[in-house]
């Protein structure tokens, strides 16, 4: 897998906008010292954000979120085959956020 590109004209799914403003709330309410794993804090804009569907490949287990954590090229796009961290509400704990560690090279991201 390698890391995904898209243009300016990509649609923003009423989902995406919502789940963006959602993780950047649940983000704040983290404590700071979990806070601070996070290299890239959420902005809480789709458009900066841009939420992506992680699943496993064998279909065990999938969340959405944004990621928080990792590699990226040069021109700054994330490096979906390397290790990366998903900042996520998908983990059964109500309207708080887990921060969960993906790895790239054994699952399939998609946008939102």
């Amino acid at each position: 897998m390698t890391a995904f590109t898209e243009t300016p004209t990509t649609p923003l799914s009423q989902d995406a906008v919502d789940l963006a403003r959602a993780l950047r709330a649940a983000f704040q309410r983290m404590p700071e010292r979990r806070r601070q794993r996070c290299t890239v804090p959420p902005t809480g804009d789709a458009g900066i954000d841009r939420p992506v569907l992680v699943e496993a490949f064998d279909g065990s287990d999938h969340y959405a979120g944004v990621i928080v954590r990792g590699e990226r090229d040069d021109a700054g796009a994330w490096l979906l085959d390397e290790a990366f961290t998903l900042l996520t509400l998908d983990h059964g704990d109500g309207a708080d956020a887990a921060l969960v560690a993906c790895n790239g090279w054994n699952c399939h991201v998609e946008r939102l």
